[in-house]
C-alpha cells in the first residue's frame, strides 16, 4: 500500500469513527474519492504531497468533458477539498491543494412538491384489506405524518414509537430528537403494529414469538421478516406514484419536502419545523415558505399539518 492510500484509508476511518457520517455518506465519499484515485494512479502519484491544484483542476475537467451533471461534479470536489483540508489539519500537507479549484456557482434547485390533495391520493392507495396494504399506509403515512429522512424511516425500532404519548423517537449520527405523531399516523402505526407486522415478523426466525415487539426489533418489515430496505420503500412507491400517475420525480424526500412545506403554508414557524426536520441550519427550511409567529412545535404541529387530527376511519367509512 502507497503512502497515498494509507492516507485515503485514515480519512475514512475519520469520517466513520470521528465524524459519525451515515453508510450512505461514507459510500458516496468512498466512492468519489476512490475515482479520482484512480486518476492519481495512472499520473504515478504515490503521495498526497505530489498532488497540485493543475491535478484536481484537470480532473475537474475530465468530469465535466464525461458528461457528469454539475452537481456530481461539484459533489467530487467538495469530497477533494474535504479530504486534503483533513490532511493539512493533520501535517500531512503544507496546502489543500482543492483550495483554489473555482466552480461555478449552483443554481438552487426549487423543491418537488406535492399538493395536499396528492398526498390524500397517495396515503390512500395502499388497500387497507391485506397485510402489505396496512404496511404500506403506515410507511407513507410516518414519512409524511414526520417528515423523517427515508434513512430514519427504516431504522426506526418497535420502542421507537409512542402511540400514547403520540410521538417518535429519531437518531440519527449520535444525535437524537423528538417528532410529534398526528392522528392519522398513530392509527395507521397500530394497525400495523396489531395486524400487519406480526405476520410478517411469522417468516423471522429471530423475530418471531413472544418477543416480536420487544426493544430493538426494527419496526418496518419486508416480506422475509427482515428490516425494510430503502430500495424496497422506493420500489413501493414507484408503484403506487406510477398507479396514480402522480409525477414521476416523486421520491421519499418528496414527501419530506411537502411535509415542511404544508407546515408553513399553514401558519407554522419556522424555527419548529426545523427542530421537526433536524435541520442544522435554519436558512435550509426557509426554502420552503416565509416564516409566520411563534408557537410550540407540539402546537405547530397539531394546528397545522394536514392529517394531525385526521382519523384513517373517516376516509374509510366515506367520511370527510
Amino acid at each position: 500500500m502507497t503512502k497515498y492510500e494509507e492516507q485515503f484509508a485514515q480519512y475514512l476511518r475519520y469520517l466513520q469513527e470521528e465524524r459519525q457520517l451515515s453508510i450512505h455518506t461514507l459510500d458516496a465519499y468512498n466512492r468519489d474519492l476512490t475515482a479520482f484515485m484512480q486518476y492519481t494512479a495512472k499520473e504515478s502519484l504515490l503521495d498526497a504531497t505530489q498532488v497540485t491544484p493543475h491535478h484536481i483542476q484537470y480532473y475537474i475537467g475530465t468530469l465535466r468533458q464525461a458528461g457528469k451533471a454539475p452537481s456530481t461534479v461539484h459533489r467530487h470536489r467538495a469530497a477533494l477539498h474535504s479530504f486534503f483540508q483533513y490532511l493539512v489539519k493533520e501535517g500531512q500537507i503544507p496546502l489543500n491543494p482543492a483550495v483554489a479549484i473555482e466552480m461555478p456557482r449552483q443554481p438552487k434547485k426549487e423543491p418537488h412538491l406535492l399538493t395536499i390533495e396528492q398526498v390524500e391520493e397517495l396515503l390512500l392507495a395502499p388497500d387497507p384489506n391485506t397485510v402489505q396494504g396496512i404496511r404500506d399506509r403506515a410507511m407513507l403515512e410516518t414519512l409524511y405524518g414526520t417528515g423523517v429522512r427515508i434513512s430514519e424511516l427504516i431504522s426506526l425500532n418497535v420502542e421507537d414509537v409512542h402511540l400514547q404519548l403520540g410521538f417518535v423517537r429519531l437518531e440519527l449520527n449520535r444525535k437524537e430528537r423528538v417528532v410529534p405523531l398526528g392522528q392519522a399516523a398513530m392509527e395507521s402505526l397500530k394497525l400495523y403494529l396489531d395486524r400487519s407486522r406480526p405476520a410478517y415478523a411469522a417468516h423471522s426466525r429471530s423475530d418471531a414469538g413472544d418477543d416480536s415487539l420487544s426493544a430493538g426489533h426494527p419496526l418496518f418489515l419486508n416480506a422475509r421478516g427482515q428490516r425494510m430496505t430503502r430500495q424496497g420503500f422506493w420500489k413501493l412507491l414507484k408503484k403506487y406514484a406510477e398507479d396514480l400517475e402522480l409525477p414521476a420525480a416523486l421520491t421519499p424526500h418528496t414527501l419530506r419536502q411537502s411535509f415542511a412545506a404544508h407546515l408553513l403554508d399553514n401558519g407554522a414557524d419556522v424555527r419548529a419545523v426545523q427542530e421537526m426536520l433536524g435541520h442544522a441550519d435554519p436558512a435550509t427550511t426557509q426554502r420552503y415558505a416565509i416564516p409566520r409567529g411563534r408557537l410550540s412545535m407540539k402546537e405547530v404541529y397539531t394546528s397545522a399539518h394536514p392529517r394531525a387530527r385526521k382519523s384513517t376511519s373517516s376516509h374509510e367509512n366515506g367520511e370527510e
